[in-house]
């Protein structure tokens, strides 16, 4: 295959040539953050121009636990798991100076997993048909990526927000270098699912972010999930415990083995949806630390702060059914169990119980808490997103993904993440399974992903821009 150099700001890479566009692979965008610089901010590459980067193989996927996935899933991203995983991919059409629209892919993965290596999305085949360029991003997940232990270790230096400064560092490689790759830096769009697009929405109350992206289209995320620092630093503190080490011990710390990291995590961390999700919940994720995020990105758009930013929210309909359908979330034994799950989103739980009893008399306990969890903690989250920019005079699109696989008997419905490959336009079974049998998959993936290139270019999806009530949904199914 063809090599060639792009000659960048920051250092020359070595790229492919491949049947359709140029990718460059595994290019470091900060210093690996190994040994004492675990948990701390990323630091910057001492490169200069005529230093010369190989980019003609990924790079490392940041260390996690590796689950198997179920045979209807979309092929999952390729999992080479280390510590010095700070890279990103760029795929672009042709090296050249047209100056294309740039988006940015922030992988999801519950901020516990993830990859921006390989997967079901071709970066190759969609820059050539889209003629924009295509930046993918590896990050620090998990505690190394989400865990604040800065008062649980007794040192200011560390960082409550690893993974979000990673990809602010990312994005900052994008303005400098893109241009060299064929990309245009002042149109920039982040694409993000679940908890990447969680991790988008928080940069809205991250002063530094500003004038690294100008749109966001984020899918099941929003501007709600912002872990209290109360919270991190009672997590913290089990964690080490856990971990066996001791408050203080920056060496141990240091040393300590990676699996024990991930095994003293998955110690910490909630394993129900509802209880993780809650206020309160013991997840990971963006920490209101005060420096990092100095203001809660809700506020931030209510303050009319980011109305600089175009936003497209979106989630799918049935987001909880196949955590429920399959047996990974045990369904309620009864009302109550039910009830309080309720409870930890309301005071006044058993109206709100009621009231969804009412709208969905023939459900289950287990399609009522269903019901409930993907309401509660993705639709009115993006709603409210959406209403706080469209009265703070910015500009929001929202959509609401209904369209169900026709396999294993309809169990699935529209689930968590499965607008992800419409919006990207590939749904090729091989690479998507769940597509099998749906022949309308394809027209409506073509239309998603057209909407996505409307707004990369234009700022317009191109349906109705929301106004602040429920009409202005566009559904996709």
């Amino acid at each position: 295959m063809k090599q060639l150099t792009v000659i960048a700001p920051s250092a020359q890479y070595i790229g492919l040539q491949g049947e359709k566009a140029a990718y460059f692979l595994g290019i470091p965008y900060a210093k690996a953050p190994l040994g004492e610089l675990r948990f701390r901010p990323p630091q910057l590459l001492d490169l200069a121009t005529h230093t010369i980067i190989d980019a003609t193989r990924q790079g490392k996927s940041p260390p996690q636990r590796v689950w198997e996935r179920p045979s209807w899933a979309a092929k999952g991203p390729v999992l080479e798991l280390d510590e010095d995983c700070l890279n990103l991919n760029v795929f672009t059409p042709e090296v050249d100076a047209k100056s294309r629209p740039v988006i940015v892919h922030v992988f999801g993965g519950g901020f516990e997993g993830g990859s921006a290596n390989g997967g079901y999305l071709d970066g190759e085949a969609f820059v050539a048909m889209h003629d924009v360029v295509l930046v993918r991003v590896n990050f620090r997940v998990g505690a190394l990526g989400f865990l604040d232990l800065r008062s649980a270790m007794m040192d200011e230096t560390l960082t409550a927000n690893a993974g979000l400064l990673d990809l602010i560092a990312a994005l900052k490689w994008v303005q400098t270098n893109i241009n060299a790759f064929g990309g245009n830096p002042e149109k920039v769009t982040l694409v993000g699912l679940s908890s990447g697009a969680f991790m988008i929405a928080s940069l809205f109350g991250v002063p530094a972010s500003k004038g690294l992206f100008q749109r966001a289209w984020l899918m099941s995320g929003s501007a709600s999930r912002i872990i209290a620092q109360e919270t991190a630093n009672a997590m913290a503190e089990k964690f080490l415990l856990e971990a066996g080490i001791k408050p203080g011990d920056k060496q141990a710390l240091a040393e300590c083995p990676i699996e024990t990291l991930l095994k003293a995590q998955t110690s910490v961390i909630a394993t129900h949806l509802g209880v993780r999700n809650a206020p309160g919940g013991w997840t990971l994720g963006i920490v209101a630390d005060g420096q990092v995020l100095e203001k809660h990105p809700l506020v931030a758009l209510k303050a009319a702060e980011r109305t600089d930013i175009n936003l497209v929210l979106g989630w799918t309909r049935d987001e909880a059914r196949m955590w429920y359908s399959f047996g990974i979330m045990p369904a309620p034994q009864d009302r109550e169990n039910l009830l309080k799950t309720v409870r930890l989103f309301h005071t006044d739980g058993a109206q709100v119980l009621e009231e969804h009893e009412s709208r969905y008399p023939e459900a289950s306990l287990a399609e009522l808490e269903e019901r409930f969890l993907s309401e509660t903690i993705y639709k009115k989250p993006a709603l409210a997103t959406a209403q706080a920019q469209h009265d703070a005079g910015g500009m929001s699109w929202v959509y609401e993904f209904a369209w169900e696989p026709r396999i294993e008997e309809g169990r699935l419905g529209a689930s968590h993440g499965f607008d992800e490959a419409f919006v990207f336009g590939q749904v090729n079974p091989e690479r998507v399974p769940y597509t099998q049998g749906s022949p309308e998959a394809l027209p409506l993936a073509d239309k998603m992903s057209l909407a996505l290139i409307s707004f990369v270019r234009e700022g317009d999806p191109d349906w109705e821009l929301f106004k602040g009530s429920l009409e202005y949904i566009q559904v996709f199914d």
